[in-house]
């Protein structure tokens, strides 16, 4: 009953906005988006990339989206978060910046590699996880860019704003000026994350005119910003496409709210007439496996498959298990034959070879 009435609710508001939404072009929503303060650190575009030999043994037409390649420090998606994030260091009188996450985290190394190049340093607070210190994968990246870095006991990615509060106030006391970025846990943060997706999505749309196609499907394996972003660009692009989002962590919180939350705040910010719920966003954490961090048996095959059709790395800990979702859909008939479908590679590369135990195991 309650889940009809939420189902309701979205039809009103989808009635009212299509009577109130004028929907953008890709050029109109970049306009929008220069508007907001922005350093730049990734190379753009990069490719949509189409994958002919694995979508003939699935039968369907898969694109990838190749953010893999944005350059910053081995790439990701997080480098197109931090032109958005880092311009607020431009503004303020800081010396420094002070972020966190898992002892292996892409946006923590693209954060270091982006404070280097605004002459900042760089404090990481890491939760230990499964990795802890082993000086491979990210965590040697870290000791290279040349990152101050302390490691707390603990998995629970969801206590990082409380030791970044701890090491915040130790910074202020030494005589630091330290911008404080919480990245997925901070509001302001996660906004401004956001609408760098969806300047990804003005990017797709112009690249899927070119290339004469529009997507029934798009899959991207994230926490909240980088889906809100996408869920956003859609929308303001007036795509029929399906936004699929694929988690790679079990979250306390309700994320779907969260990934609405954003979206809702950066259509204010883009002064578009647009508004989400959680009951329209498309969220699958049946994939995470064991927990955060662990890769999973499935996760390890897709990323196989793909690296010898196409010869496209994935990641252990996100994108593996988002390619693994995909191929799960395809096999549940959720994507049909023959539809076309947009795979958003959102970086991590670096963090393969801090699993080479779990990787090189022969029945994976």
């Amino acid at each position: 009953m309650v889940k009809g009435a939420q189902r309701l609710k979205d039809i009103v508001i989808d009635i009212i906005m299509s009577s109130n939404f004028v929907p953008l072009t890709a050029q109109e929503l970049v306009a929008k988006i220069d508007k907001i303060p922005r350093v730049s650190l990734a190379l753009l575009p990069t490719i949509l990339e189409f994958a002919p030999n694995i979508s003939k043994e699935l039968g369907i037409k898969l694109y990838i989206k190749r953010d893999d390649c944005t350059a910053l420090a081995f790439g990701g998606n997080k480098t197109r978060h931090l032109e958005f994030i880092m311009a607020k260091a431009l503004s303020g009188n800081y010396d420094c910046i002070l972020t966190g996450a898992s002892s292996q985290s892409n946006f923590c190394r693209q954060a270091v590699a982006a404070a280097n190049k605004l002459n900042l340093d760089s404090f990481l607070v890491l939760m230990h996880g499964i990795k802890g210190k082993m000086m491979q994968g990210n965590f040697l990246l870290y000791n290279i860019l040349g990152a101050n870095v302390n490691v707390v006991e603990g998995e629970d990615l969801e206590q990082i704003p409380k030791h970044l509060d701890l090491k915040y106030n130790e910074l202020i006391k030494e005589g630091r000026k330290p911008l404080l970025i919480y990245g997925g846990f901070g509001k302001e943060d996660t906004v401004l994350a956001g609408i760098s997706y969806a300047n990804a999505m003005a990017e797709i749309d112009l690249q899927m005119k070119d290339q004469n196609f529009m997507a029934d499907h798009l899959f991207v394996t994230a926490a909240n910003m980088t889906q809100a972003g996408c869920e956003l660009g859609a929308k303001v692009l007036n795509w029929p496409t399906r936004i699929q989002g694929v988690s790679p962590v079990y979250w306390e919180m309700n994320i779907k709210k969260d990934i609405a939350r954003i979206c809702n705040e950066g259509a204010k910010m883009l002064d578009v007439n647009l508004e989400f719920t959680d009951s329209m966003i498309n969220h699958d954490n049946n994939y995470v496996g064991e927990k955060y961090g662990a890769p999973t048996t499935d996760g390890i095959k897709a990323m196989k498959l793909l690296a010898k059709k196409e010869g496209i790395i994935l990641d252990p800990v996100y994108t593996s298990k988002g390619f693994a979702a995909l191929l799960d859909y395809i096999k549940r008939g959720i994507i049909k034959k023959g539809e076309n479908v947009i795979f958003m590679f959102t970086g991590g590369s670096p963090a393969v070879f801090a699993y080479n135990e779990e990787l090189s195991k022969k029945n994976s």
